[in-house]
């Protein structure tokens, strides 16, 4: 089967064991429509909404001032995958396989004529622990990413494709707290995966992020204060507070002795233990 998807800046064909990675023909033309519309940090706007209107004149496209809420990118690259047959292919291997590639290329990805909401990195924003610098090394990834997902059950596939989505998904935010929230969200939902394939338990939500890491031989206290984690999540999720001031505002930080950015330091504990899952080796 094949299936396109986009955009992903990257002109080379990858092979994999159970299929391959195809630029399409199109692809210079779909990089020019994205370059000139990337900001100078790298990222794509959702363009102005439009609306048609039908009068004694003819139908007319006019533009509004407000930003669409979803839209599309051109295509960039066609899937062929041979793997067993599926109900749903992009909510099964290729949804696992678009959403990998996003992670391991740091962009958000989309099948063709599906949608993206919110802003899109198109120069990479690659964190400290997997990062692609040639061809091989993404074909090695991606192989063995795919043959690790394709021998859990079935509920820890989806999860885990979820996991990549949400992941990529972070840059849409702008906010500290906005992303802490997703970034949160990413690894509870690892620490669901832990639970169901090593059998992992723990005692409090600090506790979760240790013995994780610790399966995998990583002191996540390297990059993350737990204490100071569980701290700023309670107070978020239980009091709507956000270094102890209103979300959005800077008077809590202002208080403190120095800035503690714990939704940047998240990244690299959450990077560390996607890969870890996959085995991929950074």
């Amino acid at each position: 089967m094949s299936i396109r998807f986009g955009f992903l800046p990257y002109k080379q064909e990858l092979n994999f064991a159970a299929g391959k990675i195809i630029p399409v023909p199109e692809f210079d033309e779909g990089l020019k429509f994205v370059k000139k519309r990337v900001d100078e940090e790298g990222y794509l706007y959702p363009p102005r909404e439009t609306y048609l209107v039908v009068d004694s004149n003819g139908t007319r496209t006019v533009p509004t001032k407000r930003s669409a809420r979803l839209f599309s990118l051109p295509p960039s690259h066609e899937l062929r995958i041979t793997y067993k047959p599926e109900p749903n292919i992009r909510e099964g291997s290729a949804g696992f396989i678009i959403h990998f590639l996003a992670f391991l290329f740091g962009t958000r990805l989309q099948f063709d004529k599906w949608y993206f909401d919110g802003r899109v990195p198109v120069r990479a924003r690659h964190g400290m622990v997997v990062t692609v610098t040639n061809r091989y090394k993404a074909e090695r990834c991606l192989d063995q990413a795919f043959k690790t997902w394709a021998a859990w059950p079935e509920l820890e596939q989806r999860r885990f494709t979820n996991i990549l989505y949400m992941f990529s998904r972070t840059s849409v935010y702008q906010w500290d707290w906005e992303e802490f929230i997703i970034q949160y969200m990413v690894l509870d939902a690892l620490w669901k995966m832990g639970e169901q394939l090593f059998g992992l338990r723990a005692n409090g939500h600090g506790d979760r992020a240790r013995k994780l890491c610790a399966h995998f031989s990583y002191n996540v206290e390297n990059w993350i204060d737990v204490k100071e984690l569980v701290r700023l999540r309670n107070g978020l999720f239980h009091e709507t507070l956000w270094h102890g001031a209103r979300p959005s505002s800077t008077a809590g930080k202002l208080t403190e002795k120095r800035p503690y950015y714990v939704h940047i330091r998240m990244r690299t504990p959450n990077e560390m233990l996607i890969a870890k899952f996959l085995r991929i080796v950074a």
